[in-house]
């Protein structure tokens, strides 16, 4: 029995292996790919579009960047990058073939499709030669990841030398009444929610749990200078509901 096999991590507010993780993931993906656009408006209010946004700009993207977009879901974050950065290249990955079909088939729809390709593959295990990308950025998906350690490490063979990784997640709320709301929110309402709109209120109870037990601010800061990125920076949004993190080859 590999490492893999054996390693306990949380899969929501459960400790699984990263083996089951990683196909307990794929299968809550799959079920949620068809309102997955929808299902991020409910997770955030939808504010996920400006954090996006805020998030793509604060990367500071250069002319003629070629970019991971990693656990890119339907391609939100691969069409900002474009409309900050024409000249870019974009490398639009994520482990969930479903997901991957419909972010082909929005960036055709929307116009974006010129300066994309298209990769299935897993954050810990990247298909990709070392010191490629100028920039990786990572959306609401690092909590995902089965082996966040050894993703990190993938992350950082792929990156350019000064090259930079971001990832924007949902974290620790630092203001104490707005955490609380948020807590009733998330806790209350999204699983309902989830289930009135695709009968489905296991999954959307997955991804609200595995914020609670996904790293904190510091905590993230702390595994990206372990795994070998420099200048390691995050800065909260909304009091810390999201936080964005910037580390450096």
């Amino acid at each position: 029995m590999s490492l893999k096999d054996n390693k306990k991590v949380y899969f929501g507010n459960k400790k699984v292996t990263q083996l089951e993780k990683e196909e307990g993931v794929q299968q809550i993906f799959s079920k949620v790919a068809k309102n997955y656009d929808l299902m991020n408006d409910i997770m955030s209010l939808g504010m996920h579009r400006l954090w996006k946004r805020i998030f793509v700009q604060k990367a500071g993207l250069e002319k003629n960047s070629l970019v991971l977009d990693l656990a890119a879901g339907t391609g939100d974050i691969t069409k900002i990058i474009l409309d900050e950065s024409r000249t870019s290249k974009v490398v639009l990955c994520d482990q969930n073939a479903e997901m991957v079909a419909k972010a082909k088939d929005r960036a055709v729809n929307e116009g974006f499709i010129n300066n994309v390709t298209f990769e299935i593959a897993s954050a810990e295990k990247l298909p990709f030669k070392n010191n490629q990308f100028n920039k990786i950025f990572i959306s609401f998906g690092f909590r995902n990841f089965s082996n966040k350690e050894q993703s990190l490490r993938e992350l950082l063979r792929v990156l350019k030398p000064k090259g930079t990784l971001n990832i924007l997640e949902f974290s620790k709320v630092k203001n104490e009444v707005l955490s609380k709301v948020y807590d009733i929110y998330s806790k209350t309402l999204i699983p309902k929610i989830g289930n009135f709109i695709s009968n489905d209120a296991g999954s959307y109870q997955y991804l609200v749990d595995s914020i609670d037990t996904h790293e904190d601010q510091e905590g993230l800061k702390f595994m990206m200078e372990n795994s070998g990125f420099r200048d390691v920076s995050y800065e909260n949004l909304f009091d810390g509901i999201v936080s964005i993190h910037i580390g450096k080859k």
